[in-house]
């Protein structure tokens, strides 16, 4: 029985060399080859530090138990399960015990890598890969762990097995040009080679491929990551040295060819340092770009490994935090599950955060790098970070993640893959649940978790499956209301729901707006998980009747009638009400008051207008209580009359509506208007009051900046405290400590008492004063 392509979910018109195999084969090659992201989704590192990837989202976890300053590795199953985690010395199972057969291994946790991979072909066999110590000569080892040894909780079957006489402290795992096996890469202590070894089905072949490079031998060892690209066609290898002496210049990076194919590395090229030595490096996820950490200038620079310089590429990494959130040195780099590049910030204690680079595939300042991003609950990151196969870190980018908008995944086009088959993991979309390409978009309708895969189909080799899980967030409930009409000049405020931002259509971005104007009116509102919805609604106006303009307020002799009436055209569905209740175009008046008129059109739309008429008699023309008050130049006590078209003279003949009286006595003022005038007079005693406390017997709090508060002289810097009663004895305000600001707020006219009490000396004054607006 033969098979295709289309049967297996692979675009028929795709046809590897391996179409014709059996269905059982190929079910079988199937399983032992796909890969998921799941596998790198836990790390331990550090002081029994750790980070769950599970979610999409970085959780810290507390449970570990490894210590290391540097080397670390670990490990899960397909669906994301722990299976182990090492420092190179302790292998530890899924329940955190040390694993049979896992004590006691001749690691050391101070150097910089190691690595655990999976043997292909052989379900639950790992290598655990352990290069060097940077200041022994035990070579290059390895050990095999068998997962269904011990219940499923793994062993040891195979401890420190000699691979490569000399190493440094480096190792790194790429796939076979057949996507099936694995080279195995180190690089051997103070000389110039790299060695790789193939991991088949059958196990480590005994015959290493042998490379040689750039880097000089050296008697004293060097320290730092190797690293594979996410293709596996390009090495970057840390060069920091341990030696104190170590001339300036001297090449920090070092950037090589792989052949995938046969084992090879070719085109060395020494970087040199941004500034001193490195430690750390890895690639972006799309493969341009490499970061290198600098432990002793604390700092990260990035180069464009496709620049016709790659040297003369290097940028300082800036840091998108403020001044206090700097971090300690950035040590180990290494890409996250996520597309982020996660970074080992370490103290002489360690520090319980770690730095990210949110997006790694941006040139410069665009990768938004965090030093203290990442929070450990506590736990502290050292000086290393696990190390897995780039091959299990690829990933693919998911772009919004809200309930009925579409969600993007895209792949970086350098995985190679000829082809690509999504499954969104949404029942609920039927023949909407899959698509094809290195790009897709769904839209999901319902907010819940959703398992993504993307099977990539390589040329020449078997698919990759990788998986994702999304959250997928409600969109905001936003409600402006249904259309509304308004009268012409009448506002409406529109209020949007609690949100993180808001974008009105005029751009404003407060909670609220006020629609006056006829038109229509949206506001968009965002989520904290970043989810957008917009409602509108459109504002009608109707028109407003002719103003109803009563004039200016006035003044008439005593007895004379005024008629009101709205000045201005009138029209036919006009209707009146006047201040007393009456329907009639005009109103007349013969007292003094307020008079107001509402015109009101069919539209039930309206306007009012009011004016005030005085009869001038005295009372009206009222100069106040007889007054006593402090002189004071700069605040002088004044006198006012105004009123609406009257003519003024004083007792000293000066015509203003006002008096400034300078000495105390009686002052008089007569008002005409209209053939008819009024006199009134009071009197004003001014005394010097700056030897004594005086309290003024009146206050004007009009609001026109005279007499408007209660200035009470001679407090000195005394905390006097200051009770004021009305009438019925109530107290109506009190302090502890008078500041010459009362005004009687809220206050009727009419007349208060007061008691003042300097505390400490016993004095005390009472009396009472005129509130008089």
């Amino acid at each position: 029985m033969t098979t295709n392509w289309r049967a297996q979910g692979r675009p028929a018109t795709l046809r590897p060399w391996w179409h014709r195999g059996r269905l059982l084969a190929l079910a079988l090659l199937l399983s032992l080859s796909a890969r998921a992201q799941f596998e790198t989704s836990q790390w331990y590192f550090g002081n029994q530090a750790g980070l769950d990837f599970r979610t999409g989202t970085p959780v810290p976890l507390t449970n570990g138990l490894l210590y290391s300053a540097e080397g670390c590795s670990s490990r899960a199953d397909s669906l994301g399960n722990l299976l182990l985690y090492t420092n190179g010395v302790t292998i530890w199972n899924q329940r955190h015990q040390v694993m049979a057969g896992g004590a006691s291994l001749r690691g050391n946790t101070s150097t910089t890598q190691y690595l655990v991979v999976a043997q292909p072909g052989r379900r639950g066999l790992y290598y655990l890969l352990s290069p060097d110590k940077k200041d022994e000569t035990n070579g290059f080892r390895y050990s095999v762990i068998d997962m269904g040894r011990q219940n499923g909780l793994g062993e040891v079957v195979q401890r420190e097995v000699p691979l490569h006489p000399t190493s440094s402290e480096r190792v790194a795992a790429v796939p076979h040009a057949n996507g099936r096996d694995l080279w195995i890469l180190g690089h051997e202590r103070a000389t110039d080679v790299f060695f790789a070894y193939l991991l088949t089905a059958q196990g480590l072949g005994a015959s290493p491929v042998l490379s040689r490079d750039a880097l000089a031998p050296r008697s004293v060892q060097v320290i730092g990551q190797l690293k594979a690209s996410p293709d596996g066609r390009r090495l970057a290898m840390a060069i920091g040295s341990l030696d104190p002496q170590q001339p300036a210049g001297t090449p920090s990076v070092e950037l090589l060819d792989f052949d995938p194919a046969t084992g090879r590395l070719s085109n060395p090229v020494l970087l040199p340092p941004a500034r001193m030595a490195s430690y750390g490096v890895e690639f972006s996820p799309n493969g341009r770009l490499l970061y290198v950490s600098d432990p002793f200038s604390k700092s990260i620079y990035q180069y464009d490994v496709t620049a016709a310089n790659v040297a003369a590429s290097a940028l300082p990494v800036p840091s998108s935090a403020g001044p206090d959130q700097q971090g300690g040195t950035p040590s180990a780099l290494q890409l996250g599950p996520d597309g982020r590049i996660y970074v080992a910030q370490s103290t002489t204690v360690g520090t319980t955060r770690m730095g990210v680079i949110i997006d790694p595939d941006r040139r410069g300042a665009a990768c938004a790098y965090l030093p203290l991003g990442v929070e450990l609950a506590g736990r502290r990151s050292v000086l290393g970070l696990p190390s897995f196969v780039q091959r299990d870190l690829w990933h693919f980018t998911v772009r919004g993640a809200c309930q009925g908008s579409l969600v993007s995944f895209a792949l970086p086009t350098s995985y190679g893959a000829d082809s690509v088959r999504w499954h969104f993991g949404d029942p609920g979309a039927a023949s909407r649940n899959g698509a094809t390409g290195l790009a897709a978009t769904h839209t999901y309708a319902a907010v819940g978790r959703y398992l993504i895969k993307a099977t990539l189909y390589l040329p020449g080799g078997p698919p990759v499956v990788l998986r994702r899980y999304v959250d997928i967030q409600p969109r905001p409930a936003v409600n402006l209301g249904p259309d509304t009409t308004l009268c012409a000049g009448q506002a409406l405020l529109l209020t949007a729901p609690p949100a993180a931002a808001y974008r009105w259509q005029d751009g404003s971005t407060a909670a609220t707006l006020q629609a006056t104007l006829p038109g229509w009116y949206w506001v968009q509102v965002t989520s904290a998980a970043g989810c957008t919805a917009r409602d509108s609604l459109r504002l009608r106006t109707r028109p407003l009747p002719p103003p109803a303009h009563l004039g200016p307020d006035t003044v008439l002799c005593p007895g004379v009638l005024l008629t009101l009436r709205a000045r201005g055209p009138s029209l036919p569905d006009t209707r009146y009400r006047w201040s007393d209740g009456s329907a009639g175009p005009t109103l007349t008046v013969q007292a003094t008051g307020t008079y107001w008129l509402e015109t009101t059109n069919a539209a039930g739309c309206g306007q009012r207008d009011s004016i005030r008429v005085r009869y001038l008699t005295p009372l009206a023309l009222h100069l106040g209580p007889d007054t006593v008050v402090c002189q004071n130049p700069g605040q002088p006590f004044v006198l006012s009359v105004a009123l609406p078209g009257g003519r003024y003279r004083w007792q000293d003949g000066s015509t203003a509506a006002t008096f400034t009286p300078t000495t105390s006595g009686t002052y008089r003022v007569t008002v005409s208007v209209a053939g008819c005038s009024a006199t009134d007079s009071v009197q004003v005693r001014l005394p010097d009051c700056r030897q004594q406390v005086f309290v003024p017997n009146i206050i004007t709090p009009n609001h026109d900046g005279l007499n408007d508060r209660l200035e009470i002289t001679g407090l000195g810097a005394a905390a006097w405290a200051l009770t004021i009663y009305n009438r019925w004895g109530q107290p109506v305000y009190t302090t502890a400590h008078y500041r010459q600001d009362w005004t009687a707020p809220g206050l009727a006219n009419g007349v208060y008492y007061y008691l003042l009490e300097e505390p400490g000396r016993g004095r005390r004054l009472k009396g009472w004063l005129q509130v008089s607006r």
